[in-house]
């Protein structure tokens, strides 16, 4: 929505236009209007609402940051690229997404207006979590809130998420839009990197820790444990927290300087190349007794060590594509699973995803946006159900939207309502 000569966007940020660009973007309002008139959602004949629709008939999501960027484009603005905001039925009153970064956390951020500072939920988890506190009952957090700990009823309707629930429930409802697919980026400033690996090699790695494969010491990473892609990696690796710990204790916490992440011991955020960046060169700077791929001993050089962690392909596609940020950087790239199991095509700022991969039963997933059952199966809330639910939907309708991002389209399956879960204490 526009005021005068500047663009205001979603989450209050500001971007002031030169004259030659209001008068394009203006331009671009002036055409859209006719368009969505002729469908009736603008009308000379209406009265003009003098608030920002976005806030006053919204649907506020928090959580995925696999999700966060193609949500987003929903919204009307992603990757520095604005774009027309879905609007849900016309009949049943219009509403739109507005959707919050998971990232940066430890931030206090205010959803709507006149509504309580609150800390910025990380993360499916967290996003599903919160969620659950305004339709469960509860407060968000739970326990040690940087902004205080707040009544969470009426902060939020959707959340963003890219695995599915924990436990089998009533609930939530996790409604699925597209497919992703997840392997292992890899980092390795010198020597030539492994680039694939067994399914069991990556079991191994992930749960026992650092061993030697191929002649090369390799080092697995943990992510940011609020993720879906965290609780999606483990499930594909059949390993479980504790063992998640072990096998990356030494990338979490035996290395120094620590890159500025969010979570406790060093981990880092999910499909972000410039963390895992940091790592491997902090490593190969590092002398230690595990970087012979055997623990204790005498110190050893890491200069032939390499990193890994668990990677969404849509995530490393969109964001090689510079649809989303940030970009992985030189020197990461994606390994395959078993030889044949490639998930990415391309190279450089033109990558796509490999549907055999993404179809794949282990490391292929859905992501999900989570809504309320008891708002979902209200036959009378036609604006959530429109934009979210039945492969007609408005967010099913994006395909070229979905796909931009890297996911590939569910067809049939798109917004089915089927998958449902328990609240998330």
């Amino acid at each position: 929505m526009w005021f005068g000569r500047t663009l205001v966007l979603r989450k209050g940020n500001t971007h002031t236009m030169s004259s030659t660009t209001f008068k394009k973007r203006a331009a671009i309002v002036a055409a859209a209007a006719t368009v969505f008139g002729g469908l009736g959602i603008i009308s000379g004949t209406q009265t003009a609402n003098a608030d920002p629709k976005q806030y006053t008939s919204a649907l506020f999501g928090f959580g995925s940051d696999t999700t966060q960027d193609v949500v987003n484009a929903f919204a009307g603005f992603s990757g520095g690229v604005a774009s027309i905001p879905l609007q849900s039925s016309v009949l049943s009153g219009q509403k739109q997404i507005v959707s919050w970064d998971a990232f940066p956390t430890g931030e206090c951020i205010t959803t709507k207006v006149g509504a309580p500072t609150i800390q910025r939920p990380n993360g499916s988890t967290n996003g599903r979590r919160i969620l659950s506190r305004a339709f469960g009952g509860g407060v968000w957090p739970t326990s040690g809130g940087l902004c205080g700990n707040r009544d969470a009823s009426g902060l939020v309707d959707f959340a963003r998420s890219s695995a599915g629930p924990a436990t089998i429930g009533t609930d939530l409802m996790y409604v699925p839009f597209g497919r992703d697919a997840l392997t292992f980026a890899y980092n390795k400033p010198t020597g030539s990197p492994v680039t694939n690996l067994t399914s069991a090699e990556l079991t191994s790695l992930f749960s026992t820790g650092p061993q030697v494969i191929g002649g090369t010491v390799i080092i697995p990473c943990g992510i940011q444990t609020g993720s879906g892609t965290f609780a999606s990696w483990n499930t594909a690796l059949s390993i479980n927290t504790t063992q998640e710990n072990t096998g990356t204790g030494f990338c979490n916490t035996g290395l120094a300087p620590f890159p500025a992440v969010p979570d406790a011991g060093g981990r880092l955020q999910e499909s972000n190349g410039p963390e895992l960046t940091i790592k491997a060169n902090a490593l190969a700077t590092t002398s230690n007794a595990i970087c012979d791929g055997i623990p204790g001993g005498a110190l050893f050089a890491c200069t032939n060590a390499q990193v890994i962690v668990g990677f969404s392909a849509s995530q490393f596609i969109a964001r090689s594509n510079n649809v989303a940020s940030p970009n992985p950087g030189a020197g990461v790239e994606l390994g395959t699973i078993n030889t044949t199991l490639v998930f990415v095509s391309g190279s450089g700022s033109s990558r796509a995803p490999v549907s055999s991969g993404y179809a794949n039963a282990t490391y292929g997933r859905d992501v999900y946006n989570v809504l309320p059952a008891e708002t979902a199966d209200d036959l009378g809330n036609l604006p959530i159900q429109s934009m979210f639910i039945g492969s007609s939907s408005v967010v099913c309708s994006a395909t070229t939207t979905i796909e931009t991002f890297g996911f590939l389209s569910l067809g049939g399956s798109c917004g089915s309502t089927s998958l449902r879960g328990t609240f998330v204490s």
